[in-house]
């Protein structure tokens, strides 16, 4: 546009001085052209000049103004396109982050399900765990109720075969028996092998030997208890106080010695009585934990009628 305008003025001013030349060559052409006339026609010329030249620094100046209005136009395009590009890449950022949070509250939900899920998983594999570790204290209990049973019948073996050693001669010649009942070893003995035929309440010398080897098979197994019992059950009589003393003399301690009275041990020597000890059976059913029986006498079994019965119990 700046070099249309300025074509224009050239145009203009190519006019102006033709115009000026044809009044020149009019003048010479006559001959005599007036100087008033020609004087005028300068003037006109030159005011014409001057008003294309003062023309064509307005123009030259609008043009400048055009050129920087285009180049400001031009620059806030450019920035509308940047503020239109920033634009559509927040909105895609926007959008990318509502849908990265969608995914991220999916996942947060999922992970909520998965550990409710896992809850509920460890409460019961607590509950299985407090339930084999229950059945496993169960188990043990019963292992070491089965040990325990195990090492008392084999206490009962080692002590009915020191008996049977220590009271060969007696088993032999009949005057003493040996035997197993409801976990204990029983040895029994007729009256008058330790009272004598008479049937006093002095042991016979005969029973010396027989109340020395039991004493001895006893002192060789202190965990077990020496029960001493008479026919039919009855409670202590003089003869079973002597025969206590008798035991006590030959090593039984007062502590495992039990006689069927009213719950409490043979009397000693010295007058100290013995606590008596309930009855186990040997055969592991009793439990290593079991509360003793309200009752503190023994439950021994009954008593062959007729007979003096030294049991070891455990």
């Amino acid at each position: 546009m700046k070099n249309t305008g300025l074509s224009s003025f050239s145009l203009t001013s190519r006019r102006a001085l033709r115009a000026a030349s044809v009044l020149m060559v009019a003048s010479s052409a006559t001959g005599c052209v007036p100087a008033k006339n020609y004087e005028e026609v300068r003037s006109v010329a030159e005011s014409e000049a001057k008003a294309h030249e003062h023309t064509r620094q307005r123009l030259e100046a609008s043009m400048d103004r055009i050129h920087t209005l285009e180049q400001e136009l031009k620059a806030r395009e450019q920035n509308l396109n940047v503020d239109e590009n920033a634009t559509a890449e927040s909105k895609l950022a926007t959008a990318v982050a509502t849908k990265e949070k969608e995914a991220a509250v999916e996942l947060v939900e999922q992970l909520r399900s998965e550990l409710a899920r896992t809850g509920d998983h460890l409460m019961i594999f607590a509950r299985e765990k407090q339930d084999l570790a229950q059945t496993l204290l169960i188990a043990e209990r019963r292992m070491a109720d089965i040990e325990l049973a195990g090492k008392k019948l084999d206490e009962l073996v080692a002590t009915t075969r020191d008996l049977s050693l220590a009271l060969r001669d007696e088993l032999a010649q009949g005057t003493v028996e040996l035997g197993a009942r409801e976990g204990q070893v029983v040895v029994g003995m007729k009256p008058d092998v330790l009272f004598g035929a008479e049937g006093g309440e002095l042991l016979a010398p005969a029973a010396t030997p027989l109340l020395a080897a039991v004493g001895k098979v006893s002192v060789e197994h202190p965990s077990l208890r020496v029960l001493v019992r008479e026919s039919g059950g009855a409670a202590a009589s003089p003869r079973l106080l002597r025969l206590g003393d008798a035991l006590r003399e030959r090593g039984v301690t007062g502590s495992r010695l039990v006689l069927p009275s009213s719950g409490t041990a043979a009397p000693s020597s010295t007058g100290s009585v013995a606590p008596a000890a309930p009855s186990t059976p040997s055969d592991g059913a009793a439990s290593a934990d079991a509360a003793p029986p309200t009752e503190a006498k023994p439950s021994a079994p009954a008593a062959v009628a007729g007979k003096y019965e030294i049991a070891f119990a455990p």
